[in-house]
């Protein structure tokens, strides 16, 4: 039978377990707590408890163009235009993984041996959330409809300083992605190379924000053309080419949307095996999330199973564009510095 409340010779109460994996900061994965996710749980009660897609109608906006005001002559009808909507769909994805007592409890403390294990799952699936996202990011970029999101200044041959970044950049990277909506994003995700390239040219600016809680202190942010800098060396270079190629992408608030899966029956489980080894412990943990980027649809007949992978998710024929794509809060700047 299974023993379950017991992991590494330590008493296990999964709901304990559970509050500590909540409580967890993701100031180490920065980009999980910027602001570019919103949370709607509104998804998951279009999942329901047995499902894994969701579609979310929305109206499509009252555009002059599409809407020429009649003139009021007296003469003339004020016929009605009928309101136009549209769809995008997003889809529940699924991660679950199991650790043994061996291999886990090497490094746990006899002072709070749980909370360990809550701080190593916890930054375990911040790691693999922030995968999904960055790739989510990156394979958006390259549907039809999105061309004007990539500012390329990389090159293929000799790199020569118009192949890096400068003061001018991030203007017209958002220019080209959302035009006259260009104040739309709000954060800079990049390589700790492109930011040396930035605190060297100067453009770093350190505010000062105060934060009001029971003790008012003020705090240091840094700004690069008024956008927030989140440096991350995983998934922000490319080095498959004759040259490396940064990619620094540029995220608006809300850019995607996300809905935590609560109704797991036994998100956190332990077991005892007594046969293999002479026996072992087993820690068993699962987490879904939607991850959607707000504007896109997930192509669900095109995922083979109820979960889409991580190789489905990053095929950029899985994804189709739903919004004017100058309502997508996502693009990116490709440098070689």
């Amino acid at each position: 039978m299974p023993r379950a409340g017991e992991f590494g010779g330590f008493v296990f109460d999964p709901e304990v377990f559970s509050d500590y994996m909540t409580e967890q900061p993701t100031w180490s994965d920065a980009i999980l707590a910027s602001g570019i996710l919103t949370e709607d749980q509104t998804i998951m009660n279009l999942i329901g408890t047995d499902g894994n897609v969701a579609t979310m109608p929305y109206y499509q906006p009252l555009d002059i163009n599409d809407n020429e005001p009649l003139n009021n002559d007296g003469k003339t009808d004020n016929v009605p235009t009928e309101i136009s909507g549209g769809k995008q769909t997003c889809m529940l994805i699924q991660r679950m993984k199991a650790w043994k007592e061996k291999d886990f409890t090497k490094e746990l403390t006899k002072a709070d041996p749980i909370q360990h294990i809550a701080n190593s799952t916890g930054s375990y699936y911040n790691q693999v959330w922030v995968r999904e996202l960055i790739g989510i990011m990156k394979t958006i970029l390259g549907v039809s409809g999105m061309e004007e999101h990539t500012f390329d200044i990389s090159a293929s041959g000799s790199i020569t300083s118009a192949n890096k970044i400068d003061e001018t950049t991030l203007i017209y990277a958002q220019q080209k992605a959302l035009g006259d909506m260009a104040d739309g994003f709000g954060l800079l995700v990049m390589h700790s190379m492109v930011y040396a390239q930035y605190k060297a040219l100067g453009l770093v600016e350190y505010n000062k924000y105060t934060i009001g809680n029971a003790l008012e202190r003020e705090i240091t942010l840094p700004t690069i053309g008024g956008l927030i800098p989140i440096v991350m060396d995983r998934y922000t270079v490319d080095s498959s080419g004759t040259n490396i190629v940064y990619n620094s992408y540029i995220v608006g608030s809300g850019a995607f949307l996300t809905a935590q899966k609560t109704n797991y029956e036994d998100p956190y489980y332990t077991d005892y095996d007594p046969e293999t080894f002479a026996g072992v412990r087993k820690l068993y943990t699962k987490q879904g999330k939607v991850l959607h980027p707000n504007g896109l649809s997930i192509i669900a007949d095109n995922i083979a199973e109820e979960s889409p992978t991580h190789v489905e998710l990053t095929d950029v024929d899985n994804w189709k564009l739903a919004f004017n794509h100058k309502n997508v809060k996502i693009g990116v700047i490709k440098s070689n510095g």
